[in-house]
């Protein structure tokens, strides 16, 4: 199934999850079941993603401001990740691009050598520098997760 009929699919069983519960607060991810695929779990986070409720931790986003530190500084300013310019350019992508930018062409002298968890760090962290609230659960390295993950918000 392609990217953009999962995210579809996604958005819409949320949108009729809202509907199903009237009122009623239903959770986010509904408890596997043996019967259940694990892609379906994964599609409903990604659904909770798209519509705004990113999920990363201050911790998390503090590992990746560390990992900024040591890998990024030698070319950039943190302050570059948040002005005009890089809200311009990536107000109308997704995290999962920034991901994929970071973990394929970062850092310039060793491209690709960032592990998931490092890549996923310095998206946290980049995130929060724009405005994203931390909250309790660690951010995903999953493709599905990042590219739930509008960076629309980043404009204002």
């Amino acid at each position: 199934m392609k990217r953009y009929q999962k995210n579809l699919i996604a958005s819409l069983l949320f949108t009729l999850t809202g509907c199903a519960s009237s009122g009623n607060v239903a959770p986010a991810v509904a408890p596997q079941s043996e019967d259940q695929p694990a892609e379906a779990a994964t599609v409903a986070v990604a659904a909770e993603n798209a519509n705004g409720s990113t999920s990363f931790t201050d911790d998390q986003a503090d590992g990746g401001r560390e990992v900024f530190r040591s890998q990024c500084t030698e070319c950039h300013a943190s302050s570059e990740f948040a002005d005009s310019q890089f809200k311009f350019k990536w107000s109308r992508r997704h995290a999962g691009s920034l991901y994929q930018m970071i973990q394929t062409q970062m850092p310039e002298t060793a491209p690709g050598s960032l592990t998931d968890e490092e890549t996923v760090g310095l998206v946290a962290y980049i995130l929060r520098m724009n405005g994203f609230e931390p909250g309790e659960t660690e951010l995903s390295a999953d493709p599905e997760v990042l590219d739930g993950i509008s960076l629309s918000s980043i404009r204002n």
